[in-house]
């Protein structure tokens, strides 16, 4: 019965003509996916508020609240609060628990006092954010000219966030991508990217040394392998022509000894 009586009085309140005591003013409220978020009444006199009715997209909540014996009597009205919500007493003020994703949105508090103007509503704007993991920095070689490396730096978290900013430094520069010219003889820096929302930040960071340093080695290689290739192909030249030049030799060398061979065969046919 007492459950009845709940859903009438917040049915009533729902479609209570507009207040004088309405607030116009919409509170931003900040939470944290998987912690609690708390909702403030401001009321300067709790003990003139009769009952609170809450209300999203659905409704949230009834609370009526105690005296300095009683607790608030709190009746949940939506099923996704089940076992989430709870009330500070005296402020009234109200706690959502476990916060989830689909959580975000608007909520309305229609506070229904004993004096005028009677029924005092506020608006709230609830924003449920993650809190960040360490982001991610990876790096590609667009350009090297002179030993000058030119490396495209990414900063980048886990998940796709709303309302995520990205900070370097020493440079102060802003956004996730960084283009930097280094040499492996400057001075060693630290590339540090900071990413934050709301509610969290997490920094990664990089040497500019190590980035440069690779640089110079992937050509080495490169180089290493060219003149490899080329070695072996002037060595081969060497050999095929050290063969010809040594099959030539010898056939000039063998001509004339067999011309003289000739003419001693002849010589003994003479003779006999």
């Amino acid at each position: 019965m007492a459950q009845h009586h709940v859903w009438i009085l917040l049915l009533c309140l729902q479609t209570w003509p507009e207040a004088a005591g309405e607030d116009s003013e919409i509170f931003t409220v900040i939470g944290i996916l998987g912690e609690s978020v708390t909702f403030p009444v401001n009321i300067q006199e709790p003990q003139q508020v009769k009952i609170i009715a809450w209300t999203s997209e659905t409704s949230v909540a009834v609370v009526k609240p105690g005296d300095s014996e009683i607790a608030p009597t709190v009746t949940v009205t939506h099923r996704n609060y089940y076992d989430r919500i709870h009330v500070l007493d005296p402020s009234c003020n109200l706690i959502i628990s476990d916060l989830r994703m689909e959580d975000a949105g608007d909520y309305k508090a229609d506070i229904n006092t004993e004096t005028a103007p009677y029924t005092i509503t506020k608006h709230y704007n609830l924003q449920v954010y993650r809190r960040l993991g360490k982001p991610k920095i990876t790096q590609s070689l667009i350009t090297s000219v002179n030993s000058t490396c030119n490396v495209t730096l990414t900063c980048s978290v886990e998940k796709e966030e709303n309302n995520v900013t990205y900070r370097w430094s020493p440079l102060g520069k802003e956004g996730d991508v960084l283009q930097i010219f280094r040499t492996p003889k400057d001075q060693e820096l630290t590339y540090t990217c900071t990413a934050q929302n709301p509610v969290s930040n997490n920094s990664d960071s990089i040497s500019a040394q190590q980035l440069c340093a690779d640089i110079p080695m992937s050509f080495r290689t490169h180089h290493t392998s060219l003149l490899s290739v080329l070695a072996i192909f002037f060595l081969l030249v060497l050999i095929l022509s050290s063969v010809f030049l040594f099959r030539l030799y010898k056939r000039r060398q063998g001509a004339p000894l067999q011309g003289r061979a000739g003419e001693h065969s002849l010589f003994r046919s003479a003779v006999i």
